[in-house]
């Protein structure tokens, strides 16, 4: 929200000050009527607009993480912001008292307008009022005392300057800005908005007169001896508004077609520039032929058979029908290229340098971990760049980022205890005793896909039956977490578990872009996990990939119901950021 003010107020700010400086003392009244309305409009909307180009890099400064998770089953409690729930408070009771003021001075016209005389003129209507007002005017409704009325008082130029308002619909015109006023009622410049929208229209019922009766200095005359006079309701366009030296200056005023034609022209280059400045993002992308860059590589036997060794291989092969249970060292060459392509690639310890450390302290830029967990940029202070011996990042598209991280990119960082403890040995041997592999019959392809099916909400993705007495019921009932007294949990929590997915997740070489996958499985009484199915892939190959990787997972801690250990069925979106 903060960032939306900010990017508004910039850009309407640039573009008032144009205006007042360059195009309010040309006469060129109607053009700038549509600037103020365009101004209004653009800054309003130029913070929605985003525009990515992507700029290839042949040399990556770091390896990217490719993917965020977000906990399918989980919820995170963060803490209370009283005073921000004090500040909303504030603006919802102010902006409903100024809705309610704005409401009833709209009423208070027609209400006028049902509670005395009126009378058609050309293509108005007249409200005759008894109180000493003014000429002013509200949509196509002009209202006049009525005994000036009566005794021929009100000078025909007053009601030609009146009918220029109703003809050109300036009524509108203050509608519009009064309701973003309205809304955005804590920010001064729409005040100067409005302001200078009203002084436009008296420049354009000016001229209207000027030009249709051709005397000035009557004219001008008039407005003096009306300048004392009580104004009307604020939504009203009327007589009175600023009779200032500008208005004066203004009738007699003539204005170079030249001059007029070129500033014209040159808001051109202006409203580009904005436009590019906030809405355009150039993002370096490394080049796709860097395989340097994935976390995974074809595994060498040698590789593969240290990496599973005497761990037992569970293989449920719906789309072959297959079923076998087998120690690794019992597997075909071919089972083991089917089901166990990968094999972990090591970690290279990796330093940064000076200038990329001070950069990483951009707390408006990243947003960083320290050891898998996060931390303020300021943490870093603590630390030199020899004292991180790993570290990797990505860019976060616009679309991907969240409120607690808007920065544009996230990184993490290790630290040698870290480093020796968890990543240095981590592509030697598989951290489990067992591996449950699912592969799940084909999806039947329609012939005809008429649209796109719509993403459900993860509460829909899990089974809403709950089973009331754990003991009382085979061991083969599947619960929920919302029905069990203790969830399941991976050892360590579930931050090592997404460290655990992100180190052995490899985004198909095909795959471009964003993508969100949806997955669910059981998490058995013995902890390990079956039955793994994709609820939702974006192709390629991403969802089996998935399934593949909540394979590797080692036995979790399993979900108790009442003290007794039970199934529980888990689901889980990954979101895929292909940097």
């Amino acid at each position: 929200m903060i960032q939306y003010l900010l990017t508004s107020t910039i850009a309407a700010t640039v573009l008032l000050v144009v205006y007042q400086l360059f195009l309010e003392k040309e006469k060129m009244h109607r053009f700038n009527r549509f600037y103020l309305l365009l101004s209004l409009l653009f800054s309003l909307l130029i913070p929605f607009i985003s525009i990515e180009i992507i700029e290839e890099i042949t040399t990556p400064t770091t390896a990217p993480i490719p993917m965020s998770f977000s906990g399918g089953t989980m919820v995170i409690a963060e803490e209370t912001s009283y005073l921000e729930q004090i500040v909303w408070g504030i603006y919802i009771l102010v902006t409903a008292i100024l809705i309610f003021r704005f409401t009833r001075n709209i009423i208070a016209f027609y209400q006028l307008k049902k509670n005395n005389a009126t009378l058609s003129f050309q293509n108005a209507t007249l409200v005759l009022l008894k109180e000493a007002v003014l000429p002013h005017t509200f949509m196509n409704t002009i209202f006049i005392n009525e005994a000036e009325y009566q005794e021929r008082k009100i000078e025909k130029e007053l009601f030609a300057h009146e009918m220029t308002h109703v003809n050109q619909k300036h009524t509108l015109d203050v509608l519009f800005v009064e309701l973003i006023k309205t809304v955005f009622w804590f920010n001064p410049l729409f005040l100067l908005y409005k302001k200078a929208i009203q002084l436009n229209h008296e420049f354009l019922a000016d001229e209207k007169v000027v030009q249709s009766y051709k005397n000035i200095p009557f004219y001008q005359s008039l407005l003096l001896s009306k300048a004392s006079c009580n104004p009307p309701l604020y939504l009203a366009s009327n007589l009175n508004f600023q009779v200032t030296k500008k208005r004066f200056l203004m009738m007699s005023r003539n204005s170079s077609k030249k001059i007029i034609l070129g500033k014209q022209l040159a808001l051109l280059p202006i409203f580009t520039a904005l436009f590019c400045y906030f809405c355009i993002d150039s993002v370096a992308q490394v080049q796709a032929t860097k395989a340097a860059n994935t976390k995974y590589t074809t595994a060498t036997s040698n590789d593969r058979d240290a990496y599973y060794a005497g761990v037992s291989v569970n293989v449920i092969d719906k789309k072959r029908n297959i079923t076998f249970s087998k120690k690794y060292e019992a597997l075909t060459l071919e089972e083991k290229n089917r089901y166990l392509p990968f094999a972990p690639k090591k970690y290279s310890k990796k330093i940064p340098t000076k200038a990329e450390f001070e950069d990483f302290k951009n707390s408006k830029k990243y947003a960083i971990w320290i050891d898998g967990i996060h931390a303020n940029n300021s943490h870093l202070e603590v630390y030199s760049p020899d004292k991180i011996v790993y570290f990797s990042g990505s860019f976060v598209h616009k679309n991907a980022r969240s409120k607690k991280f808007p920065q544009p990119f996230q990184y993490s960082f290790y630290t040698e205890a870290y480093y020796e403890k968890n990543l240095k040995n981590a592509h030697k041997k598989f951290s489990g005793k067992s591996i449950n592999i699912t592969v799940p019959e084909p999806k039947k392809t329609p012939q005809i896909q008429k649209s796109t099916p719509k993403e459900e909400p993860l509460s829909n993705l899990t089974p809403t039956k709950v089973i009331e007495n754990a003991t009382s019921v085979p061991n083969n009932d599947v619960y929920t977490v919302a029905g069990v007294t203790e969830h399941p949990d991976f050892p360590g929590g579930m931050k090592k578990f997404y460290q655990f997915v992100g180190n052995n997740f490899q985004i198909p070489t095909d795959f471009k872009g964003n993508g969100k996958i949806y997955i669910k499985f059981i998490v058995e009484i013995d902890g390990s996990i079956t039955n793994e199915e994709i609820l939702k892939d974006v192709g390629f190959g991403t969802g089996e990939e998935a399934i593949r990787v909540i394979k590797l997972s080692p036995k979790w801690i399993p979900a108790k119901k009442d003290g007794v250990p039970v199934r529980v069925q888990y689901s889980l979106p990954i979101t895929l950021l292909q940097g």
